[in-house]
């Protein structure tokens, strides 16, 4: 059987990873979203990921493109981050942004993050209470704005072992499935037994939920030393559903960044940004 060559020592710290879809234009909301990445985090490597000949809508990225079967739908772009091709074509880095253009990101945190050494750091997920009686922090999280550790999600998706049982991995591959889909996927569950498979393969074509569950909630079964952030920390990352609650809950602090900002209550994070265009104005007109 073919071994992957050893991954070479990362070279550099962190790059960030902005993926495209296969629309060349972008809209109004992704260019502030891209405005704000530019200039917060323009000291790192940028890449657009696009599928192949994609048009570079900003000359300060770099593309790495992929085959365009991994664009246009949620569903190809969780295949596209649970494989590791993805990750690999990023082995020089040790950390790895990414950042979707429905993110912002409000000042340069990056490296700090990154010496906290997790391997999976995202706005954490916001649950209500049943019947209505409030709101919960959930667990790490979104994945549109998330930093991950090149080198273990590699390990993961390179891994030949999990911690569960094969009964167990099938059902985390066909859950939501229906019997016809499940009848017509039983020759993955004879791969299953196979000793040197690569069990990233069975996640790729078979996960179906998406792939910031896989990441936060069974990584840790192929690599168990897999660490994912507390959700009280990730909360100081990113924000991502609720601005505000996650705002009073993080003692009216601004985290990191945030993701889905137009999605979810787009007045909070316009304030937020008028504000700090003021700050920017303020700044050049006293120097």
């Amino acid at each position: 059987m073919m071994m992957n060559p050893p991954e070479a020592e990362p070279t550099k710290l962190v790059a960030v990873a902005v993926p495209l879809s296969l629309n060349n234009e972008l809209s109004e909301e992704e260019r502030i979203s891209l405005n704000q990445l530019n200039r917060c985090l323009s000291r790192y490597d940028r890449y657009f990921v696009a599928p192949r000949g994609a048009r570079n809508p900003d000359m300060n990225f770099r593309i790495k493109e992929f085959d365009k079967k991994y664009f246009g739908s949620a569903q190809a772009h969780n295949k596209l981050l649970l494989s590791p091709e993805f990750y690999r074509s990023f082995s020089d880095y040790e950390f790895l942004l990414i950042y979707h253009l429905d993110a912002l990101v409000f000042s340069d945190q990056l490296e700090a993050w990154c010496q906290l050494d997790y391997d999976y750091i995202a706005p954490p997920w916001i649950h209500e209470v049943p019947g209505g009686s409030g709101k919960v922090l959930g667990r790490c999280g979104n994945g549109g704005f998330s930093l991950r550790k090149t080198e273990s999600f590699l390990r993961v998706l390179d891994s030949t072992k999990t911690t569960i049982s094969n009964w167990k991995l099938w059902k985390l591959i066909t859950i939501k499935r229906s019997r016809a889909e499940k009848m017509f996927m039983l020759p993955l569950l004879l791969l299953l037994f196979t000793p040197k498979l690569r069990k990233s393969i069975l996640i790729k074509y078979g996960y179906t939920r998406n792939e910031d569950g896989f990441w936060a909630d069974h990584a840790k079964y192929f690599y168990p030393d897999f660490k994912v952030s507390p959700a009280e920390l990730a909360l100081k990352f990113g924000f991502d559903k609720d601005p505000g609650y996650c705002f009073e809950r993080n003692n009216l602090v601004l985290p990191f960044g945030c993701h889905a900002w137009h999605k979810y209550d787009k007045s909070f994070w316009t304030d937020i940004l008028h504000d700090q265009n003021r700050q920017s104005r303020k700044k050049r007109q006293a120097g």
